[in-house]
């Protein structure tokens, strides 16, 4: 089978990736964020993270406290580049239950980028990890013909949050060890797709200007300034959630990995999934699937009491809306009007169109 640009296919990634250094059943845990450690190296949480939103995970025990990794790399030559990159990584790792500390970045750019250019990507860097409160541990940078665009990697390391709340009904080690149960609420914080309806009014912006008007876009270019998961997933590891980020794939990606990682169905009402109607019309416009699009600073949740979680995280300024519920057995199951449609396995990211994407 010839790879396309982007993401591995799903049956790609359980086939020729994680079988290979996992057993079958931990190659099957691709949902989960990050893989978490003790510090007696017995496994926290058997999760794997080289699933189709977030690239890759490890995780490592030094000394005495239990430390945790979630590794996301980004090819993208276009604006934003190293937010993206560093989110991606950064919000996974929130979902893993980590609170970032540190790290490390692995840059391979093009052979002929100007010195001056390299400086900048790193005081963007810099910017990023200084509001967010972790520390540029290191790193590797290499020049290289053999790419065209950058290639940027972020590793995100940190300690395992302790707290764990009760206050929507689950038991703190369940909400630590990921434990997903039929007749959860499924929550969703943020709008799908901002994160990838601003790359496309980056990209595509004078395209898209023929057809609306720069008020009108407004909301697509605000999309990056929610990027961090921050804030949202100190309220819900509160509520003792379990989470998963959502990035390159979409709201729809992310529930088949989460759905697929933690051997449980789900109903969702699709019309509940929070969007704006500008990110729908300008997929529309360029021939893409809104719900399959990028959606950085995004996080799926799974709590007992969906209500209480939803309230928390609004009296906090978070969008949050209660898109469902798990169930038992493998149906994954969507909600429009009067019919009930499946999910299909995750399609290639729209934002996979753009040529300075990937």
């Amino acid at each position: 089978m010839k790879m396309e640009k982007g993401k591995i296919p799903y049956n790609s990634l359980i086939r020729s990736v994680l079988r290979v250094p996992f057993e079958r059943k931990e190659a099957e845990q691709v949902a989960r964020d990050g893989a978490l450690v003790s510090a007696g190296g017995t496994s926290a949480s058997a999760g794997v993270t080289d699933g189709p939103a977030t690239d890759a995970g490890a995780a490592v025990s030094v000394g005495a406290a239990p430390v945790g990794a979630s590794v996301n790399t980004t090819v993208y030559g276009g604006v934003l580049a190293e937010k993206l990159a560093f989110y991606r990584s950064f919000n996974s790792a929130l979902a893993a239950g980590i609170l970032p500390e540190s790290v490390m970045l692995s840059l391979t750019l093009p052979v002929g980028e100007k010195e001056t250019t390299t400086a900048e990507r790193m005081r963007a860097f810099k910017a990023i990890a200084d509001e967010e409160g972790v520390k540029i541990a290191g790193g590797h940078t290499t020049y290289s013909a053999q790419v065209s665009a950058p290639v940027l990697t972020v590793v995100v390391s940190g300690i395992y949050a302790e707290e764990g709340g009760c206050a929507c009904g689950v038991r703190a080690a369940d909400a630590k060890n990921g434990i997903v149960k039929p007749g959860m609420d499924l929550i969703m914080t943020g709008f799908a797709g901002d994160a990838g309806a601003m790359l496309l009014y980056h990209e595509r912006g004078e395209v898209l200007k023929q057809r609306f008007t720069g008020d009108y876009l407004d909301v697509t270019v605000d999309a990056e300034e929610h990027l961090s998961a921050s804030k949202c997933a100190k309220i819900l590891r509160k509520t003792g959630a379990v989470m998963h980020d959502v990035s390159e794939g979409g709201v729809l990606g992310a529930l088949w990995e989460f759905a697929e990682g933690h051997h449980i169905g789900f109903t969702v009402d699709e019309k509940k999934i929070p969007i704006h109607q500008e990110t729908i019309e300008t997929c529309e416009y360029l021939g893409g699937n809104p719900y399959a699009l990028i959606s950085t600073g995004c996080m799926l949740a799974t709590v007992q009491d969906g209500e209480a979680a939803v309230k928390a995280l609004t009296e906090a300024g978070i969008p949050a809306v209660c898109i469902g519920k798990t169930e038992s057995g493998k149906q994954k199951k969507l909600l429009r009007h009067d019919e009930t449609r499946f999910l299909d396995r995750p399609q290639q990211d729209f934002i996979m169109e753009l040529e300075t994407f990937g």
